[in-house]
């Protein structure tokens, strides 16, 4: 699969999700607090250690950009202090390591990374006005694929993906820009807010022939709606 199929996969995705939520936002107002929210993220990778056909060196990985979005529920029964967000995002990145596998010698093994992680989040907020700042941690699974990797004696593919456990620690705040907006001209009514958030997120990618322990710095700015 192309990195263009893959892109049309997850984009319709994306908006039969937002649009199921959208349709049931008054049952689920009545059960508590639905957010949906979009944003633009940077990624700050730590430089680790990479596996390379037997050979284990240290290994660059150059910071990226990309996006995301974030479905979450805060119930009323939990004082809509507690709550679980369902998060999916994509960025790119690239990996580079001296590759002295079989004997080599002033070789470098090069790839661009595409990073696509998906994960659910205890989240734990103070339910203020206007302001919220909030706590949480995250479990669910990450998609580390090369992009043309360059890597000699490996069997390189041009879209070669490994799958992976992940796990995440995060924080933030957000602030209400309106808390009363009308929606469609009804007498729903939805809160626009901005938030910014800080993640730490964990991930070992295995390829063929191919290993790293991916831990990376994420921060993250956008925009949402509470129903």
């Amino acid at each position: 699969m192309g990195l263009a199929s893959l892109t049309r996969l997850i984009i319709p995705s994306t908006l039969l999700l937002c649009c199921l939520c959208l349709r049931d936002v008054a049952r689920a107002g009545e059960f508590g607090d639905v957010e949906l929210s979009a944003y633009a993220l940077g990624s700050w990778p730590r430089d680790q250690d990479i596996f390379n056909q037997g050979t284990t060196v240290a290994a660059s990985i150059q910071e990226g950009f990309g996006a995301g979005f974030k479905v979450g529920l805060f119930p009323s029964a939990l004082r809509r202090m507690v709550g679980l967000e369902m998060d999916s995002n994509m960025h790119g990145a690239a990996l580079s390591f001296p590759n002295i596998a079989n004997g080599r010698n002033n070789e470098t093994g090069r790839s661009d990374l595409l990073i696509i992680n998906t994960t659910f989040n205890l989240i734990l907020r103070y339910p203020g006005e206007r302001i919220r700042p909030y706590i949480g941690a995250g479990i669910g699974w990450s998609h580390g694929t090369l992009l043309n990797p360059n890597i000699a004696g490996r069997d390189d593919k041009d879209f070669d993906t490994a799958r992976a456990f992940t796990h995440q620690f995060l924080g933030g705040v957000q602030v209400v820009l309106n808390p009363h907006v009308r929606l469609f001209n009804t007498q729903q009514t939805v809160a626009i807010f901005l938030f910014g958030e800080y993640r730490y997120l964990s991930s070992d990618y295995h390829w063929e022939g191919l290993a790293i322990d991916f831990r990376t710095h994420y921060g993250l700015v956008g925009a949402g709606l509470r129903f």
